[in-house]
């Protein structure tokens, strides 16, 4: 509906991941995720992941940033690319849980351990991600209150009736792939 949204709160949920990961210890932290403005909600996640480490006085390494677009392909490419730039690199906030996924994978490929040696952190919390080895840490979309949402919002433009933007509350699910305590 035309001026209106019901979506998630991308930039809270970028700032949740983010301070989980430094809550952990973790210092230098990559993003992978969109740079094009085709997807505004990875904009809206990197600003919380630029957040969270500013208000913990972590230095924001723009040199870790690297483009993916939605899938375990880009997420592999991405952090082959990150391996080999030679950046130091111990957390990785994806901005799917698919470019979290290949993310995972090529980690695993390289040798090295999630968590042990980089915590992996994704965005959605699909279905898939707690039966990946490790299961995915993710930020939970209530996709059910979502859906109830925009139908209620259309009902009320057909019905004639105001219908305010709103922004759900993202929650953080914390699984084994970032190695802080399960919940």
């Amino acid at each position: 509906f035309p001026g209106h949204t019901f979506g998630c709160d991308n930039e809270n949920g970028g700032f949740q991941a983010t301070k989980h990961l430094i809550d952990l210890g973790r210092r230098n932290i990559a993003f992978l995720g969109s740079k094009s403005g085709r997807s505004p909600e990875h904009g809206a996640r990197h600003a919380g992941y630029r957040r969270a480490q500013r208000e913990a006085g972590v230095e924001c390494n723009e040199r870790l940033r690297f483009a993916a677009d939605n899938s375990e392909h880009q997420g592999y490419q991405a952090t082959m690319q990150l391996l080999e730039s030679g950046e130091t690199c111990d957390a990785i906030f994806a901005g799917t849980d698919l470019i979290a996924i290949g993310a995972m994978r090529a980690l695993q490929d390289s040798g090295r351990r999630v968590p042990e040696d980089v915590s992996v952190v994704g965005f959605d919390d699909m279905p898939l991600a707690a039966y990946v080895s490790p299961a995915l840490t993710t930020v939970q979309q209530n996709s059910q209150l979502g859906a109830e949402g925009l139908v209620n919002g259309i009902v009320g433009l057909i019905k004639g009736e105001p219908v305010e933007s709103t922004l759900m509350a993202p929650r953080l699910v914390v699984r084994q792939s970032c190695g802080g305590a399960v919940t």
